[in-house]
């Protein structure tokens, strides 16, 4: 599918966007990859959980403009790992009736749960970085280990993959919807179901 329309979208990625992330991938999908056939295969996209606040539902869309993202890393980057993949923010941008306005993929934290849902901001502010592995699989990097005292630092950065689906409730809004589990263990949601997400290029 040829989507020209994201040609002049694109080109109005915010200047704090292009100017520390300057290297903008070419568009794709999220694909959702579970050992549930309900799940498996589905396209996220994104959805309204509030003024200019989306999540990322499942079920897919059939205006491609909603379940259209790239993937901004930068040029500064130094020596980068090609296995686990360059990290930089994910955007989506939304289009309004006047307006195309460029969003990043931040972790929203509920400090009374393990469950972080990625929500689409419009707004760089405490934006989330991730990354796509060798095998176009998304993941979040760090560098240390704090369940070990003394805390261990690492050279070299591990990628997590602690995607799931579940349902998830956001300013009154619920959707089923991606979500990270913070930390190693299960979420303690009960709907929460393991996933990997998988970029595809359109």
């Amino acid at each position: 599918m040829r989507l020209s329309f994201l040609a002049p979208v694109l080109a109005l990625l915010p200047a704090f966007v292009t100017a520390q992330y300057d290297v903008p991938s070419a568009p794709f999908k999220l694909v959702v990859l579970s050992d549930s056939s309900t799940l498996n295969g589905t396209v996220l996209y994104s959805c309204h959980e509030g003024a200019s606040i989306e999540g990322l539902c499942t079920g897919g869309t059939s205006n491609p403009a909603y379940s259209t993202y790239t993937h901004n890393t930068s040029s500064n980057a130094g020596e980068v790992n090609e296995t686990l993949g360059a990290s930089g923010y994910l955007i989506w941008v939304l289009p309004g009736g006047t307006f195309n306005e460029s969003e990043t993929l931040t972790l929203n934290v509920n400090p009374i749960s393990n469950v972080a849902l990625p929500l689409f901001w419009p707004s760089i502010e405490d934006s989330t970085s991730v990354a796509f592995d060798s095998n176009g699989l998304l993941n979040i990097q760090g560098y240390f280990d704090d369940r070990v005292v003394p805390i261990v630092g690492s050279t070299s950065y591990v990628a997590y993959y602690r995607w799931y689906v579940c349902t998830t409730y956001y300013q009154g809004y619920t959707y089923q919807t991606l979500a990270w589990a913070l930390g190693e263990f299960p979420p303690e949601n009960p709907t929460c179901q393991a996933v990997s997400v998988k970029q595809v290029f359109l």
